[in-house]
């Protein structure tokens, strides 16, 4: 790694100005799906405050191996005996934020989550429908204790219905929605996605509810109750499927032959992955993708490849020519590729208007990708747990409200002096007292 280290070494985002500076959410959530959406938040200023069982923590904070980068263990924190270490992807998950620790079982922890909820803008969680009820918190207890809050519950299918009491995570809206019947191949069972896309894409739309939520409140001064079905949300990624239904009457179906790399709607060619000269470290071949939506496009790559007269051959003079004899063409690109390095594939192309990008790995992205780095998406912050850190920054750039990463995950119950102390005005007896009691 050899960008430059973001300062914010602090993990205050409402020290570093921003849009959403002055908003203040209390982030009740877990897993994926829940964490993601406050965290967006944190990138324009807003402090997000996440709070952590008293005698636990969140599921994804530790791990009980060894990371890339953790070598050494949190000595304070030991389950089933053996030792835990600092789990990179919490801070993925929660960086930005503030951390604290509550006992939301004891009538005394419960006091001061309704105390809390009067100092804050937000209040977000994605726990099964009766987790908020049971702890008397209901849409109605919550605004009457802060009349202009923003309450947020994301759930799997969410908190009207028969099935508003079924649980879920980011596989079962997966299954729901319809993506796992479209995914693999003919003849064969739903393959899955293997990671669950639908927690992070959920995250995203609830981020995006949120800052509805808190411009309606701006505007007219009143609260809002936020029911969010990451099942419904996850059904706008099948809208093709769905459209295909409703115009032609289709079911959905894995097609008879996998498209693989080749466009099928609208059929164009070529439109593949091609093999290049080389290899990885692992020993797996580098390809580049190549795409021509036009014929100046196709004639363009036939000159780059030296051969302009297959732009006239019969075969391949039109799209749908192209597209009839795609296997043959394929063919040929492929000749061509193969003793070229791919970035010098994708440069030469696109100089000459034609669609092309390298086919990258992950560690091609974070560590190599002179794009990435140009626009610094991963800025290292220094954590006490991990070192330094790449964290996931956020992709979009405005040039009169920025977003920044505001600093990192915060390590177990690092801010409950200044959630307590501070925000609501304890003295330091007072805070003793509660961890004596086993409130915080």
């Amino acid at each position: 790694m050899n960008q430059q280290k973001n300062p914010a070494t602090d993990n205050a985002a409402h020290l570093r100005k921003g849009v959403l500076s002055g908003i203040r959410v209390l982030d009740f959530t877990w897993k994926t799906v829940g964490p993601w959406a406050p965290r967006l938040l944190t990138h324009y200023g807003a402090e997000v405050i996440h709070v952590e069982r008293v005698n636990g923590w969140d599921d994804h904070r530790y791990n009980a191996q060894r990371s890339i980068v953790t070598d050494t263990p949190d000595a304070n924190q030991v389950q089933g005996g053996k030792k835990l270490y600092a789990a990179p992807y919490f801070n993925t998950l929660h960086h930005g934020k503030l951390a604290v620790s509550l006992n939301t079982r004891s009538p005394e922890g419960l006091k001061l989550v309704e105390r809390l909820i009067t100092k804050c803008d937000a209040v977000v969680e994605n726990f099964s429908a009766a987790v908020f009820p049971n702890w008397g918190l209901t849409w109605e207890r919550i605004h009457e204790l802060n009349p202009t809050i923003i309450y947020m519950s994301s759930s799997g299918f969410g908190h009207t219905g028969e099935w508003k009491g079924y649980r879920s995570f980011g596989p079962t809206a997966a299954a729901q929605s319809g993506l796992s019947l479209a995914s693999g191949l003919p003849g064969q069972p739903p393959a899955g996605w293997g990671y669950s896309y639908l927690d992070v894409m959920g995250g995203w739309m609830g981020a995006l509810a949120l800052i509805q939520g808190l411009l309606k409140v701006k505007k007219t001064g009143k609260g809002m109750y936020i029911d969010y079905s990451v099942t419904e949300g996850a059904m706008s990624m099948v809208g093709t499927y769905m459209l295909d239904f409703q115009v032609n009457g289709r079911r959905t179906r894995r097609p008879d032959f996998p498209p693989g790399n080749r466009a099928i709607f609208p059929s164009l060619a070529p439109h593949n992955t091609y093999r290049c000269a080389g290899n990885d470290r692992v020993g797996q071949y580098w390809w580049v993708f190549i795409a021509c939506e036009t014929q100046a496009q196709f004639e363009a790559l036939c000159a780059l490849m030296g051969q302009p007269g297959l732009a006239l051959d019969p075969k391949f003079a039109t799209n749908e020519a192209r597209v009839k004899h795609q296997d043959e063409l394929d063919a040929i690109i492929g000749r061509w590729t193969r003793a070229r390095r791919r970035y010098n594939i994708m440069q030469k192309c696109q100089a000459a208007g034609i669609v092309a990008a390298v086919v990258q790995s992950a560690e091609d992205r974070v560590e190599y990708d002179p794009q990435l780095h140009h626009r610094e998406i991963f800025p290292i912050i220094n954590h006490p747990e991990l070192g330094d850190f790449p964290y996931e920054g956020y992709p979009v750039k405005m040039s009169r409200t920025p977003a920044f990463v505001h600093g990192r995950a915060p390590t177990l119950a690092e801010h409950n002096q200044y959630v307590y102390g501070e925000l609501l005005g304890m003295d330091a007896a007072e805070i003793a007292g509660l961890r004596e009691r086993g409130v915080i």
